[in-house]
């Protein structure tokens, strides 16, 4: 009987190593599984083509009869302006020669001029008005398109759309290298600026071509402050 009993443990023993090998075995089995499928079932990255910026002025006392405030704002497809971008120019026209009120679309490519258009001639205003408008920049892959949509202003209205927009074939692949910074670092009060509350970005998207979303930026920007 003790040689039996001793038997049984040994076996036991023997079953039991088994079993902690096996859990050993397939815990390393797991392990390799969850470290390596990222890397053999990651995603390919995903071209942005669209960008949509959000932007919000708060004037606090236009003054007409001087043709304050005039400010303008940046957008463009790379980190830096020394390619396509697109400049506005807010209550006033400067191509070919100054002319207040309105507004004016201005496509450049670094210090040269690649096209303009103009809409509306009247001045701003009207006293602690808001005025809120998206600019958006997309290319198809040659094509690269700049403008404004839902804009809203007390003084002008509804604006955005094919009257607000410009575009060429210059060859922008994706917008990849956009930066918000280059916006907020290049868009300014050029003129009255003591009349202006606030110039910022109120938010960011990026889309892929497909036009699904790719990412939101709620990040208030801020171009201009007051200081009271």
């Amino acid at each position: 009987m003790k040689n039996a009993k001793n038997i049984t443990s040994l076996s036991k023993i023997k079953q039991e190593k088994l079993v902690g090998s096996l859990i050993i075995f397939a815990s390393a089995a797991l392990l390799a599984l969850f470290t390596f499928c990222p890397i053999l079932y990651a995603e390919e990255a995903v071209d942005v083509m669209r960008v949509e910026q959000d932007w919000e002025v708060v004037l606090n006392e236009p003054g007409t009869d001087i043709d304050a405030p005039q400010f303008h704002t940046v957008i463009s497809p790379f980190g830096n302006l020394d390619s396509f971008y697109l400049q506005v120019c807010w209550n006033y026209r400067e191509e070919p020669d100054f002319v207040p009120g309105g507004m004016q679309l201005q496509a450049w490519q670094g210090e040269d001029p690649a096209g303009k258009k103009s809409y509306r001639e009247d001045k701003l205003s009207t006293f602690a008005e808001t005025i809120t408008w998206t600019q958006t920049m997309q290319t198809n892959g040659s094509v690269l398109t700049l403008g404004i949509i839902n804009g809203s202003s007390t003084t002008w209205g509804s604006f955005g759309g094919a009257d607000t927009s410009l575009s060429g074939n210059v060859g922008v692949a994706n917008l990849n290298g956009y930066s918000t910074d280059t916006s907020v670092y290049n868009s300014w009060i050029s003129y009255g600026a003591n009349r202006v509350n606030t110039l910022r970005i109120t938010e960011v998207r990026r889309y892929d071509r497909d036009g699904k979303l790719i990412s939101r930026d709620q990040t208030p920007r801020v171009v201009f402050q007051l200081v009271q």
